[in-house]
């Protein structure tokens, strides 16, 4: 993850250094005049400024030529003005002390949690994203017992409703034209429910995408929220484009799903600079190697230094699940499917592998300890 710092007073430079989380990248930005010709300011996800005077017209230019993208700024003037001033959803203020912990929290992975609204992205179609969200729904719903609803976007369409041997229910862009009647139980009658716990809306055969309005969309998503509480949107596929970002900002967590071929590498690179772009946070997005194959190059730990972005984990080739997609009979999990959720469970729970020489030996082992 990348960092770029101002410090107006020139006095505060080592406590930013101090309060940077490990394995962040810190770059210095030694006016504002010269922000316009760093490679590393249009790189970095969040901007951190500590200002000592107020006001002060560079700082107000920094906010806004960098917004909206996330802005920390510590706050050391004697009144603490700046927190009296009026600023964007992505300005965080706060005091010296706290700086770490807010830095923390806007680049550290998470885990997914009952209400968490995941977003999944490709810039190419490199893996499966259709059998992922299934397997993600599962999963989610396994653990919480509710209805977990999929927005199944993505391209090619209506995947999820032919993997499961259902038919599919109402649409997403007939969902624009009932949205005052959108409740859970009316959801039911119109067949989203693909699975007890695994409620599926995808796309018309006929894509309309450009039939969906900004306002009409903004009615239907909040409908949806209040239905659900946890929703998966399956975005693989789609360009970079209004719709896209729009409802990557419903989301805590996007993951970018990305094999280990350079021209993915580099295409999966951007799609997450365009999502920095639009202000989402920046430990919120996450690369999920997928397929991964170790025995070839680049490895996870290569990946990770060239991205300069969280590697959540990676996911084997499914291809030994096509007969199970075939057959319709995916649900409930039998056989080697119960092995891929495994790995899924790993991603939603940032559960880390147990190192070989445990598991040769058989040794117990959990995160944080030795033993």
């Amino acid at each position: 993850m990348n960092l770029v710092a101002y410090d107006v007073s020139g006095q505060h430079k080592q406590q930013i250094v101090d309060a940077t989380p490990s394995g962040a990248t810190l770059s210095w930005l030694e006016s504002p005049e010269c922000l316009t010709s760093l490679a590393a300011w249009r790189q970095a996800q969040v901007l951190v400024i500590a200002a000592a005077s107020w006001p002060d017209r560079s700082v107000e230019y920094l906010i806004e030529t960098f917004s909206p993208r996330h802005v920390v700024l510590v706050d050391l003037t004697p009144e603490c003005h700046w927190y009296g001033t009026k600023h964007h959803n992505n300005l965080h203020l706060c005091e010296g002390e706290r700086l770490a912990e807010l830095l923390n929290s806007l680049i550290a992975m998470e885990v997914v949690s009952a209400s968490t609204h995941l977003a999944l992205l490709s810039a190419r179609n490199d893996f499966d994203s259709a059998l992922l969200a299934i397997s993600l729904a599962w999963q989610m719903a396994v653990s919480d017992q509710q209805a977990v609803l999929i927005l199944d976007l993505g391209q090619p369409s209506s995947d999820i409703a032919n993997y499961l041997n259902k038919p599919a229910g109402i649409d997403f862009i007939s969902l624009q034209e009932k949205k005052a009647c959108i409740s859970k139980p009316w959801l039911l009658a119109q067949g989203v429910a693909l699975h007890p716990m695994i409620h599926v809306i995808g796309m018309p055969d006929n894509e309309q995408f450009d039939a969906v309005t900004k306002e009409v969309l903004l009615a239907v998503m909040e409908k949806l929220e209040a239905a659900y509480d946890s929703i998966i949107i399956n975005l693989a596929g789609i360009p970079p484009c209004p719709l896209v970002f729009f409802l990557a900002k419903y989301c805590q967590q996007h993951w970018l799903l990305s094999d280990q071929k350079n021209v993915s590498l580099a295409n999966t690179r951007r799609l997450a600079e365009s999502l920095f772009q639009v202000g989402v946070r920046p430990g919120g997005v996450n690369v999920v190697l997928a397929p991964f194959l170790p025995q070839v190059l680049p490895g996870k730990t290569m990946i990770a230094s060239q991205l300069a972005l969280p590697i959540r984990g990676e996911l084997p080739c499914a291809h030994t699940l096509t007969t199970d997609i075939n057959a319709g009979t995916l649900l409930p999990p039998t056989g080697q499917f119960k092995e891929f959720l495994q790995q899924v469970e790993k991603l939603l729970s940032l559960k880390p592998e147990k190192p070989h020489w445990l598991m040769k030996f058989g040794w117990r082992y959990s995160a944080g300890s030795e033993t």
